[in-house]
Parts: C-alpha cells; sequence; structure tokens
C-alpha cells in the first residue's frame, strides 16, 4: 500500500523531498568522479542533479571545476556566474571566476574578481600576491609594486612578497633597489641563495665591479651555482680585468 497523504501539500513536499535526495546522489557521485579526474563522466552527473534542483550552489562549482580541467573556460565561468548568483559572497566562487578568466586572458574580470576575493578575505595574502602578479602581466608595475610594499608593511617576513619586489624592479632596470630589496630577501632568508647573483648583476649593471666580484663569489660557494658556474666564473675574471668605474650610485647601495 503508498503513501497516503492528508492534503495536496504534503504530497508535494514529500516529492520535493525525494527529488533533492536524488539531486544529492547525483551530485556525491559528480564530486567522486571530479575528484577521480573521470571529468566528462562528473559533468553528465552535475547536470543530472541541476535538472533536478538548480538552487545548490555547490552543483555548479563542481561543474565548473570539471570544465575547467578540460579547458572549456567559457563553461566554466559560465556555471561559476550561476553559483555567484545564488552565493555572491564565497570566496571560492570568486577566486575560480579570477582565475578562469585571467586564462582566458580577460584581465580587467580577473582582477575585479581577485578584488571580490580581498574585501571577502582582506587577510588572505596569497589572494593580494595573485593581484600584484597579474598587474605585472599587463605591465602595470607601479601597481604591482605598490601591493608588493602593502604585503610587506602588513607581513614584513612574508618572503615572496619581497622577491616578487626586488625581481620586479630588476626587470625594470631601476637596479639600485633591487638590490637593496635582494639584501632584505638576505636578512629574511640566508639560504636564498640566487639573491646574491642578483645582487651581483646589479651591482656590475651600477659600475659596481668590486661589489659584482665579492657577490658573484658568493654565489659560486653555494650549492645551486653549478649549473651557472663556467659563466659565472668567467664574468668574474672579466671584472677583475677592467678598471673598477663604480660611480656615486655606490653611495646609495
Amino acid at each position: 500500500m503508498g503513501i497516503v497523504y492528508n492534503n495536496k501539500y504534503e504530497q508535494i513536499k514529500h516529492s520535493e523531498k525525494e527529488d533533492n535526495s536524488l539531486a544529492q546522489i547525483y551530485f556525491s557521485e559528480a564530486e567522486e568522479l571530479r575528484y577521480n579526474k573521470k571529468f566528462k563522466e562528473a559533468i553528465d552527473k552535475y547536470l543530472h542533479s541541476i535538472l533536478i534542483n538548480r538552487n545548490n550552489y555547490k552543483t555548479y562549482i563542481g561543474l565548473a571545476l570539471a570544465y575547467k580541467n578540460l579547458k572549456e573556460y567559457n563553461k566554466a565561468i559560465k556555471n561559476l556566474e550561476k553559483a555567484e548568483i545564488l552565493q555572491p559572497d564565497d570566496i571560492n566562487v570568486q577566486k575560480e571566476l579570477a582565475i578562469c578568466n585571467i586564462i582566458k586572458g580577460d584581465f580587467e574580470n580577473g582582477i575585479k574578481h581577485l578584488i571580490c576575493s580581498i574585501k571577502l578575505e582582506p587577510n588572505n595574502i596569497e589572494i593580494q600576491m595573485q593581484l600584484a602578479l597579474v598587474h605585472e602581466m599587463i605591465e602595470e608595475e607601479n601597481m604591482a609594486l605598490m601591493i608588493y610594499q602593502k604585503i610587506i608593511e602588513t607581513e614584513p617576513v612574508y618572503i615572496r612578497a619581497h622577491i616578487q619586489k626586488a625581481t620586479l624592479y630588476m626587470h625594470l632596470e631601476d637596479y639600485i633597489n633591487s638590490a637593496k630589496t635582494f639584501k632584505e630577501v638576505l636578512r629574511l632568508q640566508k639560504d636564498y641563495y640566487r639573491a646574491y647573483l642578483a645582487i651581483g648583476i646589479c651591482y656590475e649593471k651600477l659600475g659596481n665591479k668590486q661589489g659584482a666580484r665579492r657577490f658573484y663569489k658568493k654565489y659560486l660557494a653555494t650549492s645551486i651555482a653549478s649549473s651557472s658556474k663556467e659563466e659565472i666564473s668567467k664574468r668574474i675574471i672579466e671584472l677583475e680585468s677592467k678598471k673598477n668605474t663604480a660611480t656615486h650610485n655606490l653611495k646609495l647601495l
């Protein structure tokens, strides 16, 4: 004998409960398939779940991530935007929207969603770093430097911000500030040996041959110099054969 309902409302509620249970089954199966990298099969299960229940934002996220892994970024973004409508304050939705847009080359929307992510998690330094790196990618170096400096002021021992800042200064041919920042890197992390090489390059660019030789030799004394040992040794010999033409820039270093 089937279930007897007192009224139509009870019947509808029971039907909805059964549908939601079935949607959850499809969702759980989809999640497991995605974790096992069976993305096409996962997509099919996510879609079945959405056909039954269109109000679970996590289903849209899972579907988007499956599309993302298949490099179908337009479909990933479309589903993430549906998830955003249902749950606009979800940090994972904002981060994934940023990533997919950046991969597509839509830096404007990528930056927009990174900023949304930062508003949701103001103390998340990794997202701030991502934002700075995107500004570097689109040649907005001054903005990137400002973000790195803000991170350093908030977390002075966060080494990645110092390294990126120093490297960007070198890219901009600001060798004075690059050398200064790489020295700060060494103060924070004595075994970041690449800083010796970077400072040596900065000194050489500034005409400080003696300083360049000193830091090249420090770099050669480390364990990571083996691949470039011959090249750096040649540079030292060449520098030793030239007169030190250091300028007033030395005083700034």
